[in-house]
């Protein structure tokens, strides 16, 4: 080989890492921006409503299309990303969030309007499912995303809410659209080689081997039952509290703000658990997370004010910053006979069933029982998804006992054993 190949060769394998390293910022970006794009609607749902004409189910339609078309798109996504390979999915997902976003900014009508957020809540479910693999970061990226859709959380509420007051709400809209184009365009420009799609990994055996079969399921419960707390509660909050707020005369700015502060909290929240890495993915913390969401939502139930709202909007982000940061990786850390797309794709199944059941429930449980009965019922729904982690922590630590003493390995050891696709970050 001559000396002038090998400097090619050195070179090409200098701009693939460089690729690489920036096809994964700009994932990181584009997740960042859906979730701006998805919060940017809270604030201004109360505007939305006064001008079409919205009732509280119809208010809960158009925040729940999201989860509606997620609920869809995300099963075919993950195992097409498992099989195939993510990126091309990343890419139409990217460009079909841009004529979402500026669909929803021309809309003159509910259906329009639902249309809209139903195509964007296509594009928002594969990118989460299928952006997720693309990374090539394996379960410890997951948590990264989860932080990078924080703070996507705080600046969609407050950039929405104050543009739309001083400008109207074609404006933020119509910004996050060239956004979408922008950085669909800068992913489809880069050259990087594609990774291996994520192999099927085969069932272990043995005595050993069930037990990391049984972890694994009660961790991807766990998982499930966190994402379930998680969702139902972002989507009374997102329904209930900007109706509420804008009762007791809060703008469109202000409400942008309110949630903007609790976005922070989130960002906060997740960039601590990433940073903890493994020692933060377990039963343990996300019972810990759920337990301070279901307390705090008692602010909303005995109170009506803005003071309490806001704090209980802080208080219950915070925790679900736990809850989202660590429930990705608890379910995919350990895959038994799935890839992580597929893992991902589940957990994006049952959140989008709740992003479509909580504000659903709650526009009805609000309009006949009123707002705090709303919030009282989903506090009963987080508690018994609580009971149900706890249950499931108690057997997780008598088995982990079990095993190191059956096998007469150091705790370091054993604890090496059977999580080896978790690194320190």
């Amino acid at each position: 080989m001559s000396e002038t190949n090998e400097e090619e060769i050195v070179l090409q394998a200098t701009r693939t890492t460089a690729g690489g390293k920036l096809f994964r910022l700009l994932i990181g970006a584009l997740i960042l921006v859906s979730a701006a794009a998805q919060f940017a609607l809270v604030p201004v749902m109360p505007v939305y409503a006064r001008r079409f004409g919205l009732s509280g189910f119809e208010q809960g339609m158009v925040l729940g299309a999201t989860g509606l078309a997620t609920l869809v798109v995300s099963v075919p996504a993950g195992t097409l990303s498992d099989r195939f390979g993510a990126r091309r999915i990343t890419l139409a997902a990217g460009l079909l969030m841009a004529l979402a976003t500026a669909g929803q900014a021309l809309a003159g009508d509910f259906p329009a309007l639902l249309a809209a957020r139903l195509a964007f809540g296509a594009g928002y479910g594969m990118v989460w499912t299928a952006g997720q693999p693309a990374q090539a970061g394996g379960p410890p990226a997951l948590g990264g995303s989860v932080a990078a859709a924080g703070v996507g959380g705080v600046a969609g509420p407050a950039a929405s809410g104050a543009l739309a007051q001083s400008l109207g709400l074609a404006v933020p809209l119509l910004a996050t659209a060239v956004g979408f184009v922008l950085i669909t365009a800068g992913l489809a420009a880069l050259a990087v080689r594609p990774g291996p799609a994520a192999p099927y990994q085969a069932s272990p055996s043995g005595r050993r081997g069930g037990h990391r079969i049984g972890q694994a399921q009660r961790d991807l419960a766990g998982a499930v039952a966190a994402v379930v707390t998680a969702g139902l509660s972002t989507g009374v909050s997102a329904l209930l509290v900007p109706a509420m707020l804008h009762a007791a005369g809060a703008s469109s700015g202000q409400i942008g703000l309110a949630f903007a502060a609790a976005g922070i909290t989130f960002a906060v929240g997740s960039a601590l658990i990433a940073a903890a890495g493994r020692r933060a993915v377990n039963l343990p913390v996300t019972c810990a997370g759920m337990l301070v969401l279901a307390a705090a939502l008692t602010l909303a139930v005995v109170g009506t004010t803005p003071l309490p709202l806001i704090a209980m909007l802080c208080v219950t982000t915070a925790a679900r910053s736990v809850l989202w940061t660590v429930s990705y990786p608890l379910a995919a850390g350990r895959g038994a006979g799935a890839g992580v797309g597929a893992s991902v794709g589940l957990l994006n199944v049952v959140w989008a069933a709740t992003a479509v059941l909580g504000p659903l429930g709650a526009g009805l449980a609000a309009e006949h029982l009123g707002a705090p009965a709303a919030f009282g019922l989903t506090q009963a729904a987080c508690v018994a998804a609580l009971a149900v982690t706890a249950a499931l922590t108690w057997p997780s630590a008598r088995i982990r006992r079990a095993g190191q003493v059956g096998h007469g390995l150091p705790a370091e050891v054993e604890h090496r054993h059977r999580l080896p696709s978790r690194a320190d970050p």
